[in-house]
């Protein structure tokens, strides 16, 4: 006691301290959260919203939990491979029309020396050779082999037989070899132009998905409708749309479906 005035003692505020998962620190995207696991790809500790909504259909990391940069970055390197990929797809069909416009050229000059005038067939059957042109000319080349074969064999009536229906079958071959490319090409450039667009879908809707979360996680008690007005940060936020919508659970399982 001091001048008789009586001691006074003010208990400190408590605090308390969120826990932190068996990781021992904050998800690294969202820090109000604990984290319950690291990604597998980079060690990024995550909580459980991260571990449950990023995961890739990948040998290395299917099944295991990867932090949204990573899955990001994976679907990001997918759709490069797949517009690499349609390139390719795309300039082999190319070089197959190039090979059938020469082929159809060389009918209508064969035709027209011939007849002196263009042989619709002779066009058709010479466009569909040039469209397998490497492989027509590799069985040609076998063909003329056996031939010779044959002939020093002493066959040569059989050698010129075997001589025509090896022909006609290189060129059954060489023709139906092109109207498959024509086929497989359109159906893979097709197949490869839709998943480049639904993955490039699902990025979005990833970079969405964080976003909303983490604008959700700094804003708790704001209403949503508050956040997604003219010119908030949500505005625009596909993720947040479908809340607004369908509801959390229905936007969430149509996140997953990514």
């Amino acid at each position: 006691m001091v001048n008789g005035a009586i001691p006074t003692f003010t208990p400190p505020t408590p605090t308390f301290t969120p826990p932190r998962g068996d990781s021992g620190s904050c998800c690294a995207f969202h820090p109000n959260e604990p984290a319950v696991t690291k990604c597998a790809r980079c060690g990024k500790p995550i909580c459980q919203d991260c571990a449950d909504n990023y995961q890739v259909n990948d040998e290395e990391f299917d099944g295991k939990p990867i932090c949204y940069d990573c899955c990001k970055e994976l679907v990001a390197e997918n759709i490069k491979l797949l517009k690499r990929q349609r390139i390719k797809i795309i300039l082999q069909f190319v070089f197959t029309i190039i090979g059938v416009i020469f082929g159809a050229l060389l009918g209508v000059a064969f035709s027209q020396s011939q007849t002196g005038q263009v042989s619709i067939v002779s066009v058709i059957i010479m466009a569909l050779i040039g469209g397998c042109l490497w492989t027509f000319v590799t069985n040609l080349g076998k063909i003329f082999a056996n031939t010779i074969k044959n002939f020093a064999k002493g066959a040569f009536l059989g050698g010129i037989l075997w001589f025509f229906i090896d022909l006609i079958k290189a060129i059954f071959i060489a023709a139906w070899g092109t109207i498959k490319k024509f086929f497989y090409y359109t159906k893979y450039a097709i197949k490869t132009s839709g998943f480049i667009k639904s993955d490039t879908n699902a990025l979005q809707q990833m970079s969405d998905y964080m976003e909303y979360t983490q604008i959700m996680s700094r804003n708790i008690g704001v209403d949503l409708n508050t956040l997604m007005s003219e010119g908030n940060e949500l505005y625009e936020n596909s993720y947040a749309q479908a809340v607004a919508h369908y509801g959390e659970a229905q936007a969430e399982a149509i996140l997953r479906t990514c």
